[in-house]
């Protein structure tokens, strides 16, 4: 899967990116790294090894946080995105989902899900049509469906705003940290639905993740971020099988 990486232009390029918060703390520095399309890429590291800013720069949420990409550029279908609307790349395909799941927690699940379908206006069958993709892939989430999202499980809430981003019917999702604070049965069934998205539908997917035994278990390749910079990256076959994963880079994480 690595060897297509490189054969076919990428759905996604980072290229050298800097990214400084504040126009004082240096965040990134100088990250680069691809997804290609029909590709789920792993994106490795500590907390705090930049994972989410990488995130965040790429749909250029990273300037409600006081945040800037200073140097190099973001390509995403071939088009630089560097300084795109956030509203704008949903609309071309790209959606996040931010790490804590953020559910409004006073809607029912369905009006969460609903929320994510409104870009770009929508008819109501199309709307419907959109529900019953996600209650396929999430069968719990239609049977909480009318249910206050505040009164669901962190697994459901999790599920919830992935359905939502779903709902926008992305050619990209990101992902900040799907696993954090779930049981590990219930971060082994998103990770399932994850691949099958990926699989059955050609989904592209870049999951930024601290638990790198679950993350290389289902991406193709992999990334790994320290202190703001790419430090390795390769298939996940091929990083699984390094012993300084866990030691090194990771702190035992996962």
């Amino acid at each position: 899967m690595s060897q297509s990486l490189q054969a076919d232009p990428p759905l996604l390029s980072v290229e050298q990116v800097e990214v400084f918060y504040e126009q004082s703390i240096l965040a990134l520095r100088g990250v680069s790294l691809q997804v290609g399309k029909g590709q789920m890429v792993a994106l490795l590291g500590a907390n705090g090894a930049g994972k989410s800013t990488t995130l965040k720069a790429i749909s250029n949420l990273v300037r409600a946080e006081r945040g800037e990409v200073t140097k190099g550029r973001i390509l995403y279908q071939g088009q630089e995105i560097t300084d795109a609307d956030p509203a704008s790349l949903v609309l071309a395909g790209l959606a996040q989902v931010l790490e804590g799941r953020h559910c409004f927690t006073h809607l029912s699940v369905e009006q969460n899900l609903l929320v994510g379908g409104f870009v770009g206006r929508p008819s109501r069958k199309v709307l419907n049509q959109r529900l019953e993709r996600i209650y396929g892939y999430f069968p719990r989430l239609r049977l909480l469906r009318k249910r206050l999202a505040g009164y669901t499980s962190g697994g459901e809430q999790q599920m919830v705003a992935i359905g939502r981003a779903l709902m926008s019917e992305p050619r990209l999702l990101l992902l900040d940290e799907p696993s954090m604070g779930l049981a590990p049965q219930v971060v082994e069934e998103i990770f399932e639905i994850l691949a099958r998205l990926n699989r059955e539908e050609g989904l592209s997917l870049l999951v930024a993740e601290q638990n790198i035994n679950i993350a290389l278990d289902y991406a193709q390749y992999a990334f790994v971020l320290e202190n703001g910079r790419v430090v390795d990256a390769g298939s996940a076959a091929e990083l699984a099988g390094r012993e300084q994963m866990q030691n090194y880079y990771l702190g035992a994480v996962g």
